[in-house]
C-alpha cells in the first residue's frame, strides 16, 4: 500500500517540477521583460520632451502604442504642469506649478509627468494567483522630468 501512495507523490511532485514551475517562471520573466520595457519607452519618452520642449501628436501616439505593444493592457496618461511665476509682495517671486491640457509646446521650466498604470492583470500574476494564492500589484508607473 505505501508503495502506491509514493507513487502517487512522485507523480505529483513530477507534474509540479515539470510543468508548473517552467509556467510560472516563464510567465515571470516575461513580466519583468515586459516591464522593464515599458519604463525604457516612458524614460525615452520624458527625455526627448525634456530635450526639446516640444512633442508632436504623432509622436504622442508613437507612445501610447509604444507602451500598449508589449503585451500588458496600460491606460497612459501624460500631464503638463506649466510653470508660473508670481510676485510675492516683497520684491521677490516665487514659483507655482498649474496642470495645463496643452501638450505639444512646452517652456523651459514646465514639468512632464507619464502615469502608467495596468488595466488588467498579467499572465504571471493570474498564475500566482491562481496557484500560490499570492496577489500581487498591478502595473503601477509614474516619471517625471523638467523642461531645460
Amino acid at each position: 500500500m505505501s508503495d502506491f501512495v509514493n507513487r502517487i507523490i512522485g507523480l505529483f511532485l513530477v507534474f509540479i517540477l515539470l510543468v508548473l514551475a517552467p509556467l510560472l517562471i516563464q510567465s515571470l520573466s516575461r513580466d519583468l521583460t515586459i516591464k522593464r520595457s515599458i519604463l525604457s519607452e516612458m524614460t525615452n519618452f520624458i527625455d526627448k520632451v525634456t530635450d526639446t520642449g516640444q512633442i508632436s501628436e504623432l509622436e504622442i501616439t508613437d507612445f501610447y502604442t509604444g507602451c500598449s505593444s508589449y503585451g500588458a493592457i496600460v491606460d497612459v496618461q501624460i500631464k503638463h504642469y506649466m510653470r508660473i511665476i508670481n510676485p510675492d509682495g516683497k520684491g521677490s517671486t516665487y514659483c507655482t506649478y498649474v496642470l495645463s491640457d496643452k501638450l505639444t509646446n512646452w517652456d523651459q521650466g514646465d514639468i512632464i509627468e507619464v502615469d502608467v498604470n495596468a488595466i488588467d492583470y498579467t499572465g504571471a500574476q493570474k498564475i500566482s494567483a491562481y496557484f500560490n494564492k499570492i496577489s500581487t500589484p498591478k502595473l503601477n508607473f509614474q516619471l517625471a522630468g523638467m523642461i531645460r
